[in-house]
């Protein structure tokens, strides 16, 4: 369980650095099918939240600010799908 805990918690920091690259390049509402799709979701589950958006706003870019956080890099092994 512990295991799932950090690839949940890694899943979750791995969103929120996409969101704000997009954030960073003026990109302000992410669609979360696409969101899903990137991060290896079925197709079939993913396409249930396409009609799905996230704004993000100047309080993300705060947030940001806020958390100034660097993720390291972990191996994920090959063939792992992410729920």
């Amino acid at each position: 369980m512990q295991d799932d805990d950090f690839i949940h918690q890694r899943i979750k920091n791995i969103m929120l650095d996409v969101m704000a690259v997009l954030y960073d390049n003026g990109i302000k509402n992410v669609h979360m099918g696409a969101m899903m799709r990137l991060l290896g979701v079925d197709d079939s589950k993913a396409a249930e939240h396409d009609s799905e958006m996230i704004e993000l706003d100047e309080k993300f870019g705060s947030m940001l600010a806020q958390l100034n956080k660097k993720v390291e890099p972990i191996e994920i092994p090959k063939g792992t799908t992410f729920h």
